[in-house]
């Protein structure tokens, strides 16, 4: 080649497409706004509480939450729930899973860090324990092509 960028044909057919023309790609679920217009670190703090309120969790959804995983809820566990929510309405959702569980590890390191939040949720201290929570889970918590997850 001499220097010229290849563009398959399908994708050049795509970005011809006239606006009105609707569009399907379903190998494609991406989301397709900004990643500033996706999480929600640009609002305030009472407008996530006002959004946490609005979800009317309370323990018993964790605790189903919890049972549709197989696991026990104890109070350790309970202390990474209560983090993960008082994080999420302090800071928003992060842009990725790698904020969410630096903060845990900091928050955990006295008790062993991720090693022990990997003990308490196995499917990952930020996926796993977010969806107990009842949170979002931020962009990049898993990767399916390694088989991880934060």
């Amino acid at each position: 080649m001499s220097g010229f960028l290849t563009i398959p044909v399908s994708i050049f057919r795509r970005n011809q497409r006239s606006a009105d023309t609707p569009h399907q790609d379903t190998h494609l679920k991406e989301n397709t706004a900004g990643l500033q217009e996706t999480e929600t670190s640009g609002r305030t703090i009472a407008e996530r509480s006002i959004e946490l309120a609005s979800q009317r969790w309370n323990r018993a959804k964790s605790v189903a939450l919890a049972k549709n995983e197989d696991i026990d809820l104890n109070d350790e566990h309970w202390a990474v729930i209560v983090f993960l929510r008082k994080q999420y309405r302090e800071h928003g959702l992060p842009i990725n899973a790698r904020t969410t569980a630096r903060a845990l590890n900091r928050q955990f390191a006295g008790q062993g860090g991720s090693k022990y939040l990997r003990g308490l949720f196995s499917g990952g201290p930020v996926t796993q324990g977010g969806r107990i929570a009842n949170l979002r889970t931020p962009a990049y918590a898993t990767d399916p092509s390694f088989g991880t997850s934060y």
